[in-house]
């Protein structure tokens, strides 16, 4: 195992407000395992099934300096939270040590991450400005694993592709990242206003699949399928209206019932492998009530972990009931797959054998019922197209 204790810096319970020698009935703060003093880092072995890694970075936001205050206010406000029943054991490895430059930090960042995910650690950063999720990516491309990324996000960080680094195009650099191990890139909960129609038409030319809040809202368990095909999941606090979040700077957005409904998504989806939370600016807060519906956010995040079916079908399809849908005008035929488990639905997109070999976590993709009854209509469902074109270019 990698030595990445060099990585980070203790935690300090006294400057979060937590005492973890108070008599009190347990929380989530007394049954975390810490990291609190050098030379005592905690065993990444196969019990521990989630680690929170704080990244106080901010030094290339724009207009959010402050930002890097928000992982230890978020642990305030987690700490204290009531544990659910259920064997999970998490832990908590301190803030990721800030670089003589951004860069170095990213770099710590991928060590650290790309450990957790060796070992089937599901890694919790909390950042930080929302260009820290480039050190979370590198993670991935240093385990040369192909993902799918979810973004939710009130805006599109894609300013432009030559100015310099920042977190308002961490998006761009995410996108054409070479070498690129993005499969897909979904987007979700933003808003017109805040939006170029240049940056949606980028997403559309690359196949990528996005949603206005209003689409979100309207029927929350549409998108559903779009959380759980992520492995990698992207929560900027912007997403969140004021009145809910007084740290977030638009009185419209998702309520946060309905943010902490989509983590919850996630945390039930087997193919998650991380979670990324960034923005929070605790100068901008108000009682910490921001801090304390991202803390309510990963305590449905772990929710959702302690629901998880294992009934990802990629590999075994025995407990699956399978549909085959005939289109009409010799369209082909469309495999549908339903869980024994969880009554959930995928569809199985058709590809070469190299395609399949590639992109095995890939080709069945996450879908509702309705797209069944849509292909039985004859009707092809969007999710299953956009897959398909991707995977048969």
């Amino acid at each position: 195992m990698a030595d990445i204790e060099q990585y980070l810096n203790p935690l300090d319970l006294e400057s979060i407000g937590f005492d973890d020698k108070q008599e009190r009935f347990e929380t989530w703060g007394d049954r975390i395992e810490k990291y609190t003093e050098k030379g005592k880092f905690p065993v990444l072995d196969t019990k521990v099934n989630m680690a929170i890694v704080g990244v106080e970075e901010d030094r290339a936001s724009l207009k959010n300096q402050g930002c890097a205050f928000a992982p230890d206010r978020i642990r305030s406000c987690f700490y204290p939270l009531m544990p659910q029943d259920g064997d999970i054991k998490i832990t908590d490895l301190g803030n990721i040590k800030k670089g003589k430059t951004v860069n170095d930090t990213y770099f710590a960042m991928a060590a650290v991450i790309s450990e957790l995910l060796q070992n089937g650690i599901l890694p919790i950063v909390l950042g930080g400005s929302n260009d820290v999720v480039l050190g979370l990516y590198k993670a991935y491309v240093d385990t040369a694993q192909i993902i799918n990324v979810l973004n939710v996000d009130s805006r599109l960080d894609l300013i432009g592709e030559e100015a310099p680094l920042s977190d308002e195009n961490f998006i761009h650099k995410l996108l054409c990242n070479e070498p690129n191990y993005l499969f897909d890139y979904t987007h979700i909960a933003y808003q017109s206003y805040f939006v170029d129609k240049k940056a949606l038409e980028l997403l559309d030319s690359l196949r990528f699949e996005y949603k206005r809040l209003g689409e979100v809202q309207r029927k929350l368990e549409d998108i559903e399928p779009m959380v759980r095909d992520a492995d990698m999941l992207l929560a900027d606090v912007e997403c969140i209206r004021a009145s809910d979040a007084p740290a977030a700077s638009s009185p419209h957005g998702l309520y946060g019932e309905e943010f902490c409904k989509i983590i919850n998504y996630a945390g039930m989806s087997d193919k998650l492998t991380s979670v990324c939370f960034t923005g929070l600016n605790p100068i901008k807060d108000i009682g910490d009530r921001t801090a304390q519906v991202v803390a309510h956010a990963i305590y449905y995040l772990i929710e959702g972990y302690l629901w998880r079916k294992a009934d990802f079908p990629y590999k075994d399809k025995s407990n699956y009931l399978k549909f085959n849908v005939q289109m009409e005008d010799d369209g082909g035929e469309v495999v549908f797959y339903k869980s024994k488990k969880s009554s959930r639905w995928w569809v199985e997109v058709p590809c070469s054998q190299e395609s399949r070999y590639k992109y095995m976590r890939h080709y069945i993709v996450p879908c509702l019922y309705d797209d069944y009854t849509s292909a039985m209509r004859g009707e092809v469902p969007i999710r299953w197209l956009i897959a398909y074109n991707k995977m048969n270019l």
